[in-house]
């Protein structure tokens, strides 16, 4: 009898107590970023070290392991980091709005605050919200995730609020930083009664090593620029009126008889003498920092720059306008170009419009581009016999398979340790390439061997297409030396670009193939990640194994902070570098581009409040006349030799030049077809 009257006792208060927990409101259990996952180390600039857990197999196949050991050499977190909230219940999605939950700066700075959070994606499962700032965050700073009770839980009750003293900080930074938080809050109207929940975390340095980098290359002898690559040192310089031909063979392959592709000959039908007076080759001696697995080996923060790992041979085309040179030389347009592409076939589809308007074209091959190193150019003239000269790929075969393919050596192996860091560390060589550029074209350049300088050292500009501006945005941002810069079709991050556009995706799905353990099966074409753009309605169902996806592209991004140009946007005029300036930039991008998407070229612009310094060319106003082959309009620029588009190829080029002649103070509308707003 007792027995049964026990057990009944137990049953009633199970269910009491189960009716108490449903009536009572949903809490916050956990934030993530929170520096509860760092530790001190004074070797940093932010003086914190991520400490991630790692996972408990770390066995092979570690992916994983891998994956997180390269997070933790970073000295904070993400600066677009993906934002995770678990509840203890459910919510009422559409209570998060900017005045309930945000990220809060907890120092001023230049740029809209509180930050609210975006792309929400509601996880019903774990109870967990995932968002993303709505633009880019600053690095090296302190900021606070902050959960009010103004959102509310599935029954529309408010969140209870959160309990204890240690409201934030926990045994991480003290009191001080608690009454820190609330302060900010105040000044928001929120009270610490209306505080749910908060974590305070650090962001990871961007610039930093770049920054060092230049240092250094300023403390180290100026490298000369050397036009003496024509067989036994004969000059390389050549007056354009004279060249019949240049047909490029670049190197596709290490076995012999097998090492060149087929010759390709370089479109200078559309920089012809009347513009272009000279085509000069040369070369420079450019420190670098990669390792033979493309990797630039982290050092602390606060410890100095990369170490110098060697030096190489970088070739450079230089394009000479027609007429008397300036006493100082001619003005300098450095050109970037895009992934895959080379300095010999881009260039002279831009260098025509620049020579028109008084501008030297100036070019080098990017990281791992023009194939590799045993690559010719052969030089035709009228009456003279051919000229052979090296074509200075850059390209490796860095699989050992025997091929050198178009972008072989940018990035790390999708099967190493290190496939995280992907191409960033490629393209922060490249830019470090350009800071060595820069410094010999300030020392002196004389290209046809007159006796004075050829190329004006005090105006250097620059513009880039595509991968140009990507890492012309990384440039821009730390070399003080170039104060007015156009960027291209631009986007950012490089794994967003990788998951929107319909060009680049195969590349994302063969990466979630190969990693170990593999994100997506062998037999599966793509995949759905379930991620909203900015200003979509959140996603309350996401697809099985989506999250695991938008982990691992959270964590690819967030290594690549260093070469994310959305990262760098903020420096260009808000908030710009020590020692560097306010720069003048302009931002060219096209509807409908289907190689970069718009929606990765509108964080850039977010991010540094580029909105008035934008460019639109409207494609979508005329592919329905275009034939298949030009429906994507992210070459624009460069499709000078197109009949179809060439008026638009040199509408934005003279764009680009006459920003340059205004000195970045004047955006004209050259076509019709070009609206000055913001990307989409």
């Amino acid at each position: 009898m007792r027995a049964t009257v026990a057990r009944a006792l137990v049953a009633v208060s199970v269910v009491l107590l189960l009716a108490a927990s449903a009536a009572a409101a949903a809490q916050v259990r956990a934030v993530f970023p929170t520096d509860r996952f760092t530790v001190a180390d004074p070797a940093q600039l932010t003086g914190r070290r991520v400490a991630l857990p790692l996972p408990q197999k770390c066995a092979p196949p570690s992916a994983g392991c891998d994956e997180i050991r390269l997070l933790n050499e970073l000295d904070g977190f993400s600066v677009n980091p993906r934002v995770a909230i678990r509840f203890s219940g459910p919510i009422a999605i559409d209570s998060v709005t900017r005045q309930s939950a945000f990220i809060l700066p907890l120092w001023t700075e230049p740029l809209p605050s509180p930050v609210a959070l975006t792309q929400l994606v509601w996880d019903r499962e774990s109870q967990t919200l995932y968002a993303r700032p709505e633009r880019a965050l600053l690095q090296g700073r302190r900021y606070a995730v902050v959960v009010t009770t103004r959102v509310l839980d599935e029954e529309g009750r408010p969140l209870k609020p959160a309990a204890g003293p240690g409201l934030v900080s926990e045994a991480v930074y003290g009191a001080s930083v608690d009454t820190l938080v609330f302060q900010q809050l105040k000044g928001l109207g929120v009270q610490r009664v209306d505080l749910a929940a908060a974590g305070v975390f650090t962001t990871q340095s961007v610039t930093t090593d770049l920054e060092l980098i230049r240092t250094l290359i300023d403390a180290r002898p100026v490298a000369a620029l050397r036009f003496t690559l024509a067989p036994g040192g004969d000059r390389s310089v050549y007056a354009r009126a004279g060249i019949e031909s240049v047909e490029l063979r670049r190197q596709v392959a290490t076995t012999p008889g097998k090492l060149l592709g087929e010759p390709v000959k370089l479109p200078l039908q559309v920089a012809p003498p009347s513009d272009v007076k000279t085509v000069a080759f040369g070369a420079y001696r450019s420190v670098s920092f990669l390792s033979p697995q493309r990797h630039i080996p982290a050092v602390p923060t606060r410890s100095g720059p990369p170490r110098p790992l060697g030096e190489e041979d970088v070739h450079v085309t230089v394009f000479l306008p027609e007429g008397p040179t300036p006493p100082e030389g001619w003005p300098v347009a450095i050109f970037g170009h895009g992934f895959g592409n080379d300095r010999h076939m881009t260039p002279p589809l831009v260098a025509a419009t620049m020579a028109r308007q008084g501008f030297a074209t100036v070019a080098i091959n990017v990281v791992g581009h023009g194939g590799g190193s045993e690559g010719t150019l052969t030089m035709t003239r009228a009456g003279q016999e051919p000229v052979i000269l090296p074509a200075g790929g850059r390209g490796l075969d860095l699989d050992g398979d025997g091929k050198i393919t178009s972008t072989e050596g940018l990035g790390t192996l999708a099967t190493s340790p290190l496939a995280l860091i992907a191409i960033r560390d490629g393209l922060r060589q490249t830019v470090a390439d350009l800071i060595q550029l820069i410094r010999a074209i300030r020392r002196g350049v004389d290209v046809n061997g007159a006796g004075r300088p050829d190329l004006d050292g005090t105006r250097i500009y620059y513009f880039g297409q595509s991968l140009g501006g990507i890492y012309g945005t990384l440039l821009m941002a730390v070399e003080p030396s170039v104060r007015v810069g156009v960027l291209n079709v631009p986007g950012g991050p490089i794994v967003e670009i990788a998951r929107q556009s319909p060009i680049f995706r195969p590349l994302a799905v063969n990466q979630l193939k190969t990693r170990k353990p593999p994100l997506l099966p062998a037999d599966v074409k793509d995949f759905l990640e379930s991620i909203p753009l900015p200003g979509d309605a959140p996603v309350l169902k996401p697809a099985p194994g989506a999250l695991d996806i938008q982990a691992y592209f959270e964590r690819v991004e967030w290594i690549s902070q260093s070469a994310n140009p959305v990262a760098f946007a903020p420096y260009l005029r808000q908030a710009p570098l020590p020692g560097v300036g306010p720069k003048a930039v302009l931002v060219q991008w096209a509807v409908g581009d289907l190689t970069v998407p718009n929606p990765t070229t509108a964080s850039i612009i977010r991010a540094g409040l580029l909105g008035p310094f934008a460019s639109a060319y409207r494609h979508d106003k005329v592919v329905a006349t275009l034939p298949e082959g030009l429906r994507n309009p992210h070459r624009f620029l460069t499709l000078t030799a197109s009949p179809e588009l060439s008026g638009i190829a040199r509408a934005a080029q003279e764009q680009a030049a006459r920003f340059f002649l205004s000195g970045g103070r004047v955006i004209e509308r050259i076509d019709e077809q070009f609206e000055l707003e913001p990307a989409r």
